[in-house]
């Protein structure tokens, strides 16, 4: 069985972020768009605007990712993050590649 792994991204990541993010917003019934999805995910890394964590395989395929959002929740008072972002390879999908465990 192959070992998956979890980590935050890195700048390194963007382009392989990018095209799973283009792949994530098809899914959802929008149009290809490779330079606006990287345009977005650029930005909110630069600017850290969200936490991008990637599934990673042993030989360090990244075969997801899911994007998180700050916001604050009033009713703990305390900062949150919102997963709003969430896509695996269709090809890693059932294979154990999840972003969260």
């Amino acid at each position: 069985m192959n070992r998956i792994s979890t980590r935050l991204a890195e700048q390194k990541d963007i382009a392989t972020i990018t095209a799973l993010f283009d792949s994530y917003r098809q899914f959802y019934g929008q149009p290809a768009d490779l330079q606006s999805a990287t345009a977005f995910i650029q930005t909110r890394f630069e600017r850290s605007e969200s936490v991008i964590l990637v599934a990673e395989s042993e030989i360090g395929e990244i075969l997801g990712f899911c994007q998180l959002y700050p916001a604050f929740c009033s009713v703990i008072a305390a900062p949150i993050y919102v997963l709003h972002d969430l896509f695996v390879k269709p090809e890693a999908r059932k294979s154990g590649a999840v972003v969260f465990a």
